[in-house]
């Protein structure tokens, strides 16, 4: 979920509010670091592994305003509303054919323009300003190829989403293999793969193909959304962030001081007690077991597993807060690490975005840095080591020096900044 929500405007009917669609970004440079194995750095076939920030020099004259990462492509939309896509195009994710290690033009015989894009692991989809929803690729499940609906495997190229053509949506998000749309009337829409849950209903297994067919959730005057790889979120018009979907590492943050113990999956959207009184919710970012909540005094709050950093908090306070079920369970990892309550990270404050990666995360803050933290052995911190980092680090690096960043995005082993020149 992205810092820039849709601008809400008030109604006055109900308690109903319509949301307008108006995504408003400043164009800047692209920057990759981590590891580039299957061409998601976009540098080339020669230069598969970058420590600290790379300039992406092909995209310079692009006027680029946004940026996603998958878990092994990525995407940028350009300020006229063109789509550049590079890394693994297995399936599709990509929405072209050709090279794969440099950024491409992803055909646009309707001059669709693009203002927001959002991608899962082999499925991409993007939003245009006319509020409809494109996707390409396909989905996957626990035993492989899922499909990109009923009746079609692979879309190869962006098509319009049809099942949802006659709604304006205002926001999109990716997990891993399933999507979400939310209306301009605070509805949400969920499909893709539902096993763990993510989309917010029971999907029966021998008919799990019924999951790429978009429902409504259970959920009204909603404002934000956001994924986690397995699980999902979404923000209310009153600041009650619901989340469901897989919590096997209590990912999903339900666990207080008096309810110590959670469902590993949470079948229905559930209210997360631990951030009611903590002030108002600016946005979601989530990885493959771990969550992050930015809050809009710009502070983070984070939860879900904590076994290589990913929640930015010191080792200490980890060793402290996190949960011992493991310890009555012998059937679990006996080294499962979690936190399963909202826990504010110490130190991080004037964030303006966040964005989690599979198991790291990046953040932008009001003065235009860009800090990092989490799983470290795919460089994609841009630290220039391989180690992971604890609490967060600031992103920097001599090609970065004399750049203001404005936004970030993380993959499983890639990082993307967009900055320009102070």
């Amino acid at each position: 979920m992205e810092e820039a929500n849709p601008l809400v405007e008030p109604s006055t009917k109900k308690r109903t509010r319509q949301i307008s669609l108006e995504y408003v970004y400043t164009p800047g440079e692209v920057f990759v670091f981590g590891s580039g194995d299957t061409g998601q750095l976009g540098l080339g076939d020669s230069m598969l592994t970058r420590k600290r920030p790379m300039p992406l020099k092909v995209l310079d004259d692009k006027e680029i305003v946004d940026v996603a990462c998958g878990g092994m492509h990525s995407i940028a939309v350009t300020k006229e509303g063109q789509l550049y896509s590079w890394g693994c195009n297995d399936q599709r994710a990509l929405g072209r054919s050709g090279e794969e290690y440099l950024p491409e033009l992803v055909e646009n015989e309707d001059n669709v323009k693009f203002v927001k894009i959002a991608c899962g692991d082999s499925v991409s989809m993007a939003l245009s300003d006319a509020g409809k929803v494109y996707c390409w690729g396909t989905y996957r499940c626990a035993e492989g190829a899922l499909g990109f609906s009923k009746d079609q495997a692979v879309q190869d190229v962006p098509a319009l989403f049809e099942p949802l053509s006659s709604y304006t949506i205002v926001d999109i998000a990716a997990g891993t293999d399933h999507c979400l749309a939310l209306t301009d009337a605070g509805r949400v829409f969920g499909w893709g793969n539902g096993q763990q849950f993510q989309l917010g209903r029971r999907v029966l297994e021998r008919r799990k193909r019924n999951g790429l067919r978009p429902e409504l959730l259970a959920l009204k005057n909603i404002k934000a959304i956001g994924t986690g790889s397995y699980h999902s979120f979404a923000l209310s018009q009153d600041n009650d962030l619901y989340v469901w979907g897989l919590n096997n590492y209590q990912q999903c943050g339900l666990l207080t001081e008096d309810e110590q113990t959670a469902e590993e999956i949470i079948t229905t959207p559930t209210i997360i007690p631990g951030l009611q009184g903590k002030g108002l919710i600016k946005s979601v970012a989530a990885g493959e077991h771990h969550s992050y909540v930015l809050m809009e005094d710009g502070t983070v709050y984070s939860f879900g597993r904590a076994d290589s950093s990913q929640l930015g908090l010191p080792e200490a306070l980890i060793n402290e807060r996190h949960t011992h079920e493991n310890e009555t369970d012998a059937s679990k990892s006996q080294f499962k690490k979690a936190i399963g309550q909202p826990t504010l990270i110490p130190g991080l404050t004037d964030v303006v975005q966040i964005c989690s990666g599979s198991n790291h995360a990046l953040v932008t803050t009001r003065d235009g840095k860009a800090y990092a933290w989490g799983f470290g052995e795919m460089y994609a911190l841009g630290n220039g080591s391989d180690d992971d980092e604890e609490i967060p680090c600031e992103v920097t690096g001599q090609k970065l020096e004399g750049h203001s960043v404005l936004r970030v995005s993380a993959g499983a082993q890639h990082s993307v900044i967009l900055a320009n020149i102070i």
